[in-house]
């Protein structure tokens, strides 16, 4: 499993206005500093966030980003899911149909491994994905701002 800088960034980003009671916008420039991000990066993340639908944007004084929809409604695993390209990278798992969840289906199926019928570690890395899955999407990012993530 890799996950990117994007998805750090993004998550750390997206904490800062579920925290922001006040419900005003939040510059990228301040939650930059705030994060020590480097602003052009979190500026290409907050592309992705938008076109997502998880933030709006308003341009000039005052202007900056809110969430788009409650912290509480906003699944971590949905997050990760926009801003990685593929969040479990073990080929042996994203080259195997029968382990791809639900919402992967329109993901394009590659091609099965040839080890796949006598691999010892399929079901290790196909259980880590699951688990992995399930665990960020059931934590929301009102949970991940309060500091109260559940295990099970």
């Amino acid at each position: 499993m890799f996950i990117s800088t994007r998805s750090r960034y993004g998550l750390r980003a997206m904490v800062q206005l579920a925290r922001n009671r006040q419900g005003n916008p939040l510059s990228l420039s301040g939650i930059a500093d705030a994060e020590e991000m480097p602003i052009r990066y979190l500026e290409q993340i907050f592309g992705r966030l938008r076109s997502a639908g998880f933030v709006r944007g308003r341009r000039g004084p005052g202007g900056g980003y809110v969430l788009s929809r409650d912290a509480s409604e906003i699944s971590l695993l949905d997050v990760i899911r926009v801003l990685e390209t593929e969040f479990f990278h073990t080929n042996c798992v994203l080259q195997c149909p029968d382990f791809l969840l639900k919402e992967e289906e329109s993901v394009e199926k590659v091609p099965g491994c040839s080890r796949e019928d006598r691999c010892p570690t399929k079901k290790l890395w196909t259980d880590i994905k699951i688990i992995c899955e399930t665990y960020l999407g059931k934590n929301t990012l009102a949970d991940l701002a309060d500091g109260s993530l559940e295990m099970e």
